[in-house]
């Protein structure tokens, strides 16, 4: 078990400790308690998730020391529960057209490979999402092919285009919104993956499992103009 202990966060909140590293195995685990925490009904502003921490926002400090006993159990009990992950698993068409992937030449060049066996180095995976966040929606996916790490670039760009896929480092992501941002844009998805006006807003949860498939310029536009709501992309692209 990573998990390292409970530190307060500002006047009103908490921060639950994996530690400083970060890989799939911390991430399951965090994702672990972040459901479990999720779960409980407490009387949370906020709890987010990232590699190797979740935070946790109260009202105010009264109630979050009041629960702090009851989170504390939880987290000693998580590793004897069994765990039987509700996450989906989701195939999504990507195009790779050169309109859409503004890096892929600058991709090519770093790692002296064709457009070809990007896309197909791309496509080969399947992605972990190990939690969302940057901005409402945006997925961490990992992890990529060792062949396509990729630095940031070194001068982020003012806008990359909503439904940008990008890669940094070791991990691929979708932009939801048009952003300021400094990964590499290698293509785009067909289709929003955050809706405010939708429930559940954001198409992937931490723990789902990703993968991209590659559509031309006509099929993406085709896909485009169902416009699919998150409802009916659940029903058409995940399992």
């Amino acid at each position: 078990m990573y998990f390292k202990g409970i530190n307060s966060y500002g006047d009103r909140g908490m921060v639950l400790d994996f530690g400083d590293d970060s890989s799939k195995s911390i991430s399951i685990e965090v994702n672990k308690a972040f459901s479990t925490i999720s779960n409980l009904g407490l009387p949370l502003l906020n709890i987010i998730p990232s590699f190797n921490k979740i935070v946790i926002i109260f009202e105010n400090s009264q109630i979050r020391d009041q629960n702090k006993e009851k989170i504390t159990l939880e987290m000693s009990e998580i590793k004897s529960q069994s765990y039987k992950s509700a996450n989906k698993t989701w195939k999504i068409p990507a195009c790779y057209d050169e309109s859409f992937a503004l890096d892929l030449k600058l991709i090519q060049r770093l790692h002296q490979i064709t457009k070809e066996e990007i896309i197909n180095l791309h496509t080969s995976e399947s992605y972990y999402t190990y939690y969302i966040g940057f901005m409402p929606g945006f997925p961490y996916l990992g992890d990529i092919h060792s062949q396509l790490i990729t630095p940031r670039l070194a001068t982020p760009r003012i806008n990359i285009p909503a439904r940008s896929i990008g890669i940094a480092k070791n991990h691929t992501c979708i932009y939801p919104k048009i952003s300021p941002g400094g990964w590499n844009i290698i293509g785009q998805i067909p289709f929003d993956i955050f809706d405010l006006q939708n429930p559940n807003p954001s198409l992937f949860l931490p723990g789902d499992k990703v993968s991209f498939y590659s559509v031309n310029h006509k099929e993406f536009q085709q896909i485009q103009k169902k416009h699919f709501s998150i409802n009916e992309l659940i029903k058409e692209y995940s399992s």
